[in-house]
């Protein structure tokens, strides 16, 4: 599978949903705004002229996929200045706080990755991004809590957080784009997200190296742009967010079409089976 030529073609998918970037673009920016405000500091980037990325952008995509140091809100661990954010210890409002942040995240996660599954495919609205991000969204909660149980490891013990992202965490990576694309229950999204993985490993990498290409090279933009302040790091979430889009949309098609292949070849082989 030409997996570049799958990239070019989302453009003109994305062009047609393109109000769906504006959702991580208020994410970071409200972020970061309320960081400053909450602790009374200016964020200020660490300077990096290129750096490689091997791998998949997050949906909604994030300008933290290039600024490792963007401040989080919630909670953030870095070598050199310890735990920052909001949580930072585990305690009942702590996780009572962070329920309900899964739970709004959950749906707009869900809304936004649903649009993308149906740009190019047939017209989308706000409308269909409120319907399917309620469809999707407990789904998309129960994956979203997996994903938070590295932050509590981390915070009592952070080798067992990075652990668990590696070993247990990584394989979910296509869970994600089973679950607004396969129309089975929340069980089977995980057997058939982690089952892609498995069986199309080849593939996998092949699109974290040519996408992550791709977009390292947007990246180079980024550094400069965040360095220039406040209305940089906007511009280049503005940047990431269109281009992660595309990248999203990519990932997906891909997944899409050959998910239909392997369920065209299953059902053909059930078909000869019958026939013996």
């Amino acid at each position: 599978m030409a997996v570049t030529e799958k990239l070019y073609e989302q453009f003109k998918a994305i062009h047609k949903v393109i109000w769906i970037i504006l959702l991580p673009i208020i994410l970071d920016i409200g972020e970061l705004s309320l960081f400053e405000r909450i602790f009374k500091s200016e964020y200020v980037p660490v300077a990096k002229l290129f750096k490689l990325n091997l791998g998949f952008i997050s949906a909604p995509p994030s300008i933290r996929y290039f600024l490792e140091d963007f401040p989080s809100l919630i909670f953030q661990y870095n070598y050199s200045s310890a735990f920052r954010g909001v949580i930072d210890q585990i305690n009942l409002t702590n996780m009572l706080l962070l329920l309900a942040i899964v739970l709004v995240t959950s749906f707009l996660d869900s809304g936004y990755l649903a649009v993308i599954s149906q740009a190019g495919h047939r017209r989308v609205t706000v409308k269909d991004f409120i319907r399917d991000g309620n469809k999707f969204w407990f789904k998309f909660f129960i994956l979203a809590l997996l994903g938070v149980i590295p932050m509590f490891l981390v915070l009592s013990k952070k080798e067992l957080g990075y652990g668990y992202f590696g070993i247990v965490f990584l394989p979910l990576v296509y869970v994600k784009y089973s679950m607004v694309v396969d129309d089975v229950s929340l069980i089977d999204n995980f057997k058939l997200g982690i089952s892609f993985l498995f069986e199309n490993l080849g593939l996998t990498i092949k699109m974290a190296f040519s996408f992550g290409i791709f977009f390292s090279l947007v990246g180079i933009c980024i550094y400069p742009l965040a360095s220039m302040g406040f209305k940089g790091i906007v511009l280049g979430a503005i940047i990431t967010a269109y281009f992660g889009a595309v990248i999203n949309k990519a990932v997906l098609e891909i997944y899409r079409e050959v998910s239909e292949k392997r369920s065209e070849k299953l059902k053909e082989i059930s078909a000869e089976a019958i026939n013996l």
